[in-house]
């Protein structure tokens, strides 16, 4: 009972005396996870997020994009290893870079010109349907939502002199998510390249198919990563929160 206190909660929508009559989750809180890269969106995770889903296409972009999230967390008080940020990446692993990337070109072939004009409209909020295919991306102006995928596409479009039959491929594949091909050693160079340059702290990693993909990314590349020092060989938390690095949330109430 003294541990017990009023929240005496008043804020614009409802008011609340509580305390709740249960104890304290294991882990503090649940995990916010947070993804959405306006301005908003940002100064969001900065001040409220455990785990940030970025969307990512070039390194020195990723970086920068990491660094300036970090460096908004002390303006909400908080310190920046509050924070996970985990970059969308679909791995295509092959026993050759060439198997990888005969692979990835027959998952491209399932997905038609039609397919991929949707899910690009979408991403950049306008109807693409009708640009030739084999035109040259112009400047487009970022949309009111999914600011991370059209900024990161966009980019790309213009650091890469892509074509919009380029771009369809792009989207196709992974959603306009980041997709590295080749061998278990090339994925594990890229990651761990990544992450020793201060571009994430950890990965979401999007399988191709289930289950087949995500079994090859367990079986082949945690292993090679596990050899080099960069992830558990055994659980060394019991909670989410625990697993992802992150501290206990302090108790507000005490």
């Amino acid at each position: 009972p003294t541990k017990m206190k009023p929240l005496n909660h008043v804020g614009k929508y409802f008011q609340v005396r509580g305390p709740l009559n249960i104890g304290r989750c294991p882990q503090g809180r649940p995990i916010v996870l947070q993804a959405g890269a306006s301005e908003a969106g940002l100064d969001l995770a900065a001040r409220t997020a455990d785990v940030v889903f970025s969307v990512v296409q070039d390194f020195t972009e990723a970086k920068d994009a990491y660094r300036s999230l970090k460096e908004r967390m002390p303006r909400f008080g908080r310190h920046p290893d509050e924070i996970a940020v985990l970059p969308g990446v679909m791995p295509i692993l092959g026993r050759t870079r060439q198997e990888a990337w005969t692979t990835l070109d027959k998952l491209q072939s399932f997905v038609t010109n039609t397919n991929a004009a949707s899910l690009l409209s979408a991403r950049l909020g306008l109807d693409v349907s009708g640009f030739p295919l084999d035109e040259k991306v112009p400047e487009l102006p970022l949309p009111n939502t999914s600011h991370g995928f059209a900024r990161a596409m966009l980019s790309k479009a213009r650091r890469e002199g892509m074509t919009w039959r380029d771009l369809h491929n792009l989207t196709g594949a992974a959603r306009g998510h980041w997709v590295i091909a080749g061998t278990k050693e090339d994925i594990a160079d890229t990651l761990q390249a990544w992450f020793e340059g201060g571009a994430a702290d950890g990965f979401n990693i999007l399988p191709a198919w289930f289950p087949g993909a995500f079994d090859s990314f367990v079986d082949e590349v945690v292993p090679e990563l596990q050899r080099r020092g960069l992830f558990r060989k055994h659980y060394t938390a019991k909670t989410l929160r625990g697993h992802l690095g992150l501290e206990m949330p302090k108790n507000r109430l005490f």
